[in-house]
């Protein structure tokens, strides 16, 4: 069976092809304006170019995702109501499905109670996992750390506002003590995950953790103001080939032949 996976990103679509014995992967740029019909005609073109007919397809997206169907994505507006009537495709759409979620699926481990995936790239996004199964709450939009309010000196603002690549690249941050502190709060929100869901690992994902000063302010300020208890026995992991990772989540769950909702 061939399958393509395409993970949409903020500012790039990676596109995955499994074919028989090997496989092909394609980038294109997305960004705010990139819209429903523009996915489609690269879905489209790969059909043509592969002859693609009967395969199956699996799309994973950043935002609030809702029964197969991209409610709000704040970075990528022009895909607002992707869905099963939307995409057009000769093969057979499994699901689409947060992007988070779908990374999850690619790190997680059945053996473990809890484990959380946090990603820190143009937004912030959390997945949960309970002994290898997705969390997503009573409607399906579980994990949205980045929209927790914080209140500093300067007011009230979300953790993406203080600590997201976004918010970091249109604040023209640069030093490292102004990284660190952007670290500090997503370590803040972190210290939040560790009390309420006592994990038994972290995953730690997206480019900002690349940053140094970043990474080193988002640690320390996890182990100070996370409760000792749940700390002394969770993990953190950085995730190994992010680039994949999703598209990885979404061959992982194709395979285990996820429901369609």
């Amino acid at each position: 069976m061939q399958i393509l996976t395409i993970d949409v990103g903020g500012t790039t679509a990676l596109f995955e092809l499994q074919l028989a014995g090997h496989t092909e992967q394609y980038k294109i740029p997305t960004g705010e304006g990139f819209k429903i019909e523009e996915l489609n005609n690269q879905i489209a073109a790969l059909e043509r170019d592969y002859d693609l007919q009967d395969y199956q397809l699996a799309i994973g997206v950043p935002g609030l995702v809702q029964n197969n169907r991209l409610v709000a994505c704040k970075s990528l507006p022009g895909l607002n109501g992707l869905s099963f009537d939307t995409v057009k495709t000769q093969g057979e759409l499994k699901f689409i499905c947060n992007d988070m979620d779908a990374g999850m699926q690619a790190t997680c481990d059945a053996k473990y109670a809890c484990e959380l995936l946090v990603m820190c790239g143009t937004g912030i996004g959390m997945s949960i996992a309970f002994n290898g199964q997705a969390f997503t709450g009573a409607t399906g939009v579980a994990g949205e750390l980045g929209h927790c309010r914080v209140m500093t000196e300067s007011g009230e603002f979300s953790l993406e506002q203080l600590a997201s690549g976004d918010s970091v690249r249109s604040r023209n941050i640069t030093t490292q003590d102004d990284l660190y502190r952007a670290g500090s709060y997503l370590g803040m929100g972190l210290a939040w995950t560790v009390n309420l869901f006592n994990p038994n690992r972290i995953w730690l994902a997206g480019n900002m953790m690349n940053s140094a000063p970043y990474y080193k302010g988002c640690l320390e300020s996890l182990k100070q103001m996370a409760l000792s208890a749940p700390l002394a026995e969770m993990k953190i992991n950085r995730v190994d080939d992010m680039e994949t990772l999703v598209c990885r989540g979404l061959s992982a769950m194709l395979a285990r032949d996820y429901p369609r909702a």
